[in-house]
């Protein structure tokens, strides 16, 4: 019995031990000087990939999030994020450069055999992985692409236009920046042959193992739950008016039925009728009566005898200056009628001598 109680105490203590190690050992981004100053998004993946075991600091209190990567390091990076099977117990790699032994880079053998077994990579060269080898940013979007399954999808997506890209990666490069993998840099480019640092491997982990379901995604904006519609309390038909309110369905708040606004009727306007403009009546000319030119007959009778003997002296001295412009019309009408009888006139009695001057 005695026994029995020793093992159970044991075995609390050692759950107990383990228990405290993992928390001790898991960290997160505000273990890391420099990790603190990420936005939220970015230290959200840091600290998923951290708790996932995927990734461990250089040091105590430093990430080393500018340090550039090397292939040790990305070989486990990768048996995890894609979820390869990793033999721990294994002490011999098939490259020749790869020792158990070796202080910097034993604890990547197994994983760099998981990525030979899975086809992710075939080594440096030569039989050859070259641990200690950095990685480049277009070695790392090939190896993200192939960890993925995606290596034939690759070979037919159209390459990026880019000088920074090696040919043989340009397929790769474009995937990987489609699937949001990696991006090119501040200046537009890609950036392909320059070495990748440990913040773009964390990046491009982190969306590579949401893919693979080996972390659940922890940026994306989550679907909002839609909000139930609340069930109206029922109302008693009874006498008494009295309200029986169902305790387990929320009170459904009434939704006023919105107040149509009055259309005034459009006052019409009163069109003013048109003053008429009179027109005045015309002033009518005058027109003169024209003057009657007197007509005269000519066949009226005249007065004057014109064979009627003259009773003045044809010999006396004319008192009129013969030279004076006669007052009468020569042309006017006699006023004696020539037929008229003349009247009896005595016979000339010549003058006598005495008389004479």
């Amino acid at each position: 019995m005695k026994l029995v109680k020793l093992s159970l105490l044991i075995c609390l203590l050692l759950s107990v031990a383990s228990t405290t190690l993992f928390a001790a050992t898991t960290k997160s981004t505000a273990d890391f000087t420099d990790l603190k100053d990420l936005d939220a998004a970015t230290k959200a993946k840091f600290d998923a990939l951290l708790s996932a075991g995927v990734f461990d600091g250089v040091s105590e209190d430093k990430f080393g999030l500018k340090e550039e990567m090397n292939r040790a390091q990305f070989a486990k990076v990768a048996a995890l994020i894609f979820g390869l099977e990793v033999n721990s117990d294994l002490k011999t790699s098939s490259f020749k450069d790869v020792k158990d032994d070796n202080a910097s880079f034993g604890y990547a053998l197994p994983y760099i055999e998981a990525l030979k077994t899975a086809g992710i990579t075939d080594g440096y060269g030569e039989g050859t992985y070259n641990p200690a080898g950095k990685v480049s940013k277009e070695q790392l979007a090939a190896f993200l692409i192939k960890g993925l399954g995606k290596q034939e999808e690759a070979k037919q997506t159209e390459g990026v236009n880019d000088s920074s890209v090696s040919e043989w990666a340009k397929g790769y490069v474009a995937l990987a920046i489609n699937n949001k993998l990696l991006s090119n840099g501040d200046d537009g480019t890609f950036g392909g042959k320059s070495n990748a640092t440990r913040d773009m491997l964390v990046v491009g982990s982190y969306e590579a193992a949401v893919q693979t379901g080996v972390v659940k995604d922890v940026v994306s904006t989550p679907t909002p739950t839609p909000t139930p519609t609340p069930t109206p309390t029922s109302t008693s038909s009874s006498s008494s008016s009295s309200t029986s309110t169902s305790t387990n369905s929320p009170t459904a708040t009434p939704t006023p039925d919105p107040t149509a606004t009055p259309t005034p009727d459009p006052t019409a306007t009163p069109t003013p009728d048109p003053t008429a403009t009179p027109t005045p009546d015309p002033t009518a000319t005058p027109t003169p009566d024209p003057t009657a030119t007197p007509t005269t007959d000519p066949m009226a009778t005249p007065t004057t005898d014109p064979m009627a003997t003259p009773t003045t002296d044809p010999m006396a001295t004319p008192t009129t200056d013969p030279m004076a412009t006669p007052t009468t019309d020569p042309m006017a009408t006699p006023t004696t009628d020539p037929m008229a009888t003349p009247p009896y006139t005595p016979p000339y009695t010549p003058p006598t001598p005495s008389e004479l001057p």
